[in-house]
């Protein structure tokens, strides 16, 4: 459990919201209950957390977002707090807070409120903050118009620095100026990459469950293959998460055979395959 303390997102969570929870809950029996699947990883870090700064009578449980299979003893008498991964309709937040307010009273809850690490439409009580700009850049390192730049450069990579000052209201050299600054700061990069359309037509995610060591020889493998697409460590049953593009199934299929089910250290796999991808529509070439 304590590695998922050390997960940016849940740092970061944890950092923004954490003594605003411990004001809610104050001295009171707490309850965390998370929405399955997204919001399991946050609410066990945050009842660890809690736990780890002295709050014993808090504890960890979780439903779907319509109340079923909630472990509704553990709430009893308690303040809740339902967790989410984040707010994108509105719909979880909605079904998941009238679900526990309809049994208020019969299980004494004492209070309800919600936390998301995204909340894209303002309703948590607790969050990270909106699904905007001012959450995804880091806006100490670059402002809004070297975002728009840089969206204008992704668009079309081979854009007149003066047609995109046009459009920004600025001056071709301040463009320039700002790019250059961009590119020495390495927070960006011209390069070139393939249309994953033209040579590709299905991809798959393949999580895998395999010892620390063969998932970092997994890893250095994938690096360098160019139908890799996607490759992150993942913490719940599972340990590493691939993303694999194809041009059939056998390609796919052959690829799982050949690079992740004959290692050794491989435990378990499953894999979920669809079309290419929405996104990344780009791959950097690797020989």
């Amino acid at each position: 459990m304590t590695d998922l303390l050390q997960f940016e997102p849940i740092k970061k969570f944890i950092d923004i919201n954490g003594k605003g929870i411990q004001q809610y809950f104050g001295k009171a029996d707490a309850a965390i209950v998370s929405l399955r699947p997204d919001g399991l990883f946050y609410g066990e870090a945050l009842c660890e957390w809690l736990k780890q700064k002295g709050k014993k009578n808090v504890v960890f449980c979780s439903m779907e977002d319509d109340g079923s299979d909630l472990d509704e003893k553990l709430v009893r008498q308690r303040k809740v707090l339902i967790v989410n991964n984040d707010v994108v309709t509105g719909k979880s937040y909605k079904r998941s807070t009238e679900a526990i307010r309809l049994k208020k009273k019969e299980l004494g809850v004492k209070d309800i409120k919600f936390a998301a690490y995204y909340d894209r439409i303002g309703y948590a009580d607790f969050s990270v903050g909106k699904y905007s700009a001012e959450t995804i850049w880091h806006f100490k390192d670059i402002d809004a118009v070297d975002v728009k730049i840089i969206q204008s450069l992704t668009e079309n990579g081979r854009a007149v620095l003066a047609d995109i000052g046009k459009k920004l209201n600025l001056s071709s050299v301040t463009i320039k100026n700002r790019l250059e600054h961009l590119l020495e700061e390495g927070v960006v990069k011209v390069e070139a990459g393939l249309s994953v359309e033209q040579f590709y037509t299905m991809s798959a995610v393949v999580y895998v469950e395999a010892d620390e060591q063969t998932v970092q020889k997994l890893i250095e493998k994938f690096e360098g293959m160019q139908e890799v697409f996607l490759l992150v460590r993942v913490t719940g049953a599972y340990n590493l998460l691939v993303g694999v593009l194809g041009y059939a199934w056998k390609s796919i299929e052959e690829l799982v055979e050949k690079e992740i089910r004959s290692e050794a250290g491989v435990r378990q796999i499953s894999l979920t395959a669809g079309e290419t991808p929405i996104s990344p529509k780009r791959i950097m070439p690797k020989f």
